[in-house]
């Protein structure tokens, strides 16, 4: 049984799953940095399959509302919104997680830091900060293209693959390498929308499709592995539309309630994203000193640390009015569209 979906939904509901997803990686990790995981071929399967997808999501959904936004509000502001919405959450929440680890020292899995350190840890970008700075990079040079003929953006999305094989051998690329890694993906989500792909018929059929090369595309990253080169980007894309197009054909078959909770985690993305390490760290700590070094209690622990914390922070912080403050939107309600290439399209 089918039921109508916004036209949105589908968006949020793939983010949605891209967060957790993200939360989830960051949890495996650790697991694996602290030697609470140890079997380095389930480690390495599991890690290469959700990094070869969950963050190209992100870059490629911020592609396809990227174009209207800055037509509508032209280079200037466009730029100015985004040091709002990415330079000065980048700032803030890198200082933050600093401070966490200023006073956390010896006990996470990082090495410890200054407090000179902590001053200058968003310089340059760093931890899960690179993609925020990423994303900045990528659409202030999209916004040289966004008048440019769907023929020239083509030959640019072909440039960017031969870039990415390009990048890891040139020295002092370091603060554009996410940049480059990525910009094939956000300039295939600026081509879909100028195609209009989307506007298919939401069905099964495209479902199947896309959870097809979806499955191919982890069982290519978990056989091969995954490498900086332009085949790496090309099996990460068809993963990422894969999903997408698995996503997009289903939602219209996704019960309500699921539908709803993977929307709401699509649309405070942003606040789970800057905020989900302090939690899911320290859970991992106080498990480990109890003793409960179990990995399905430490990802279940880590992933509901990670998630419902910033959750309740990002609720807070919209009764009190100050979402803006602290980088995490706008205060007042947003009408049901894109806004500006964020992590989230909207907000619930």
């Amino acid at each position: 049984m089918t039921r109508n979906v916004g036209r949105l939904d589908w968006v949020d509901a793939a983010r949605g799953i891209g967060i957790v997803l993200v939360v989830f990686g960051h949890v495996w990790r650790g697991l694996w940095q602290a030697d609470i995981l140890t079997d380095a071929a389930l480690y390495a399967g599991v890690d290469a399959a959700i990094y070869l997808f969950h963050m190209p999501l992100f870059f490629l959904v911020s592609g396809m509302f990227f174009e209207k936004s800055v037509l509508r509000d032209g280079a200037i502001v466009s730029i100015l919104k985004r040091c709002e919405s990415l330079l000065y959450p980048l700032l803030l929440w890198s200082w933050i997680l600093a401070a966490f680890l200023l006073l956390a020292g010896s006990f996470t899995t990082r090495d410890a830091i200054s407090p000179m350190d902590a001053l200058l840890f968003p310089f340059p970008p760093k931890d899960i900060f690179w993609f925020l700075w990423a994303l900045f990079v990528i659409q202030v040079f999209c916004m040289l293209l966004v008048r440019a003929s769907t023929a020239l953006l083509v030959g640019v999305l072909i440039l960017s693959f031969v870039a990415t094989a390009i990048q890891p051998m040139l020295a002092g690329t370091d603060l554009l390498g996410g940049a480059v890694a990525n910009l094939p993906f956000f300039l295939f989500g600026v081509l879909l929308t100028r195609r209009d792909l989307f506007a298919l018929k939401q069905d099964g059929q495209i479902g199947i499709l896309g959870a097809g090369m979806f499955v191919l595309s982890l069982a290519g990253a978990v056989f091969f592995g995954l490498r900086p080169s332009p085949l790496g980007t090309l099996l990460s894309l068809v993963a990422t539309l894969g999903f997408c197009a698995m996503v997009y054909g289903f939602a219209p078959r996704i019960p309500s309630g699921p539908m709803a909770i993977a929307t709401y985690l699509g649309a405070t993305s942003m606040a789970i994203y800057v905020m989900h390490i302090i939690p899911e760290a320290a859970t991992r700590i106080g498990l480990h000193a109890l003793g409960w070094d179990a990995i399905w209690l430490q990802v279940l622990g880590g992933m509901l640390a990670g998630i419902l914390l910033p959750l309740l922070v990002y609720e807070a912080l919209k009764r009190l009015g100050l979402l803006r403050l602290f980088g995490l939107g706008r205060d007042r309600r947003q009408p049901a569209q894109a806004r500006d290439g964020e992590l989230e399209p909207r907000k619930p």
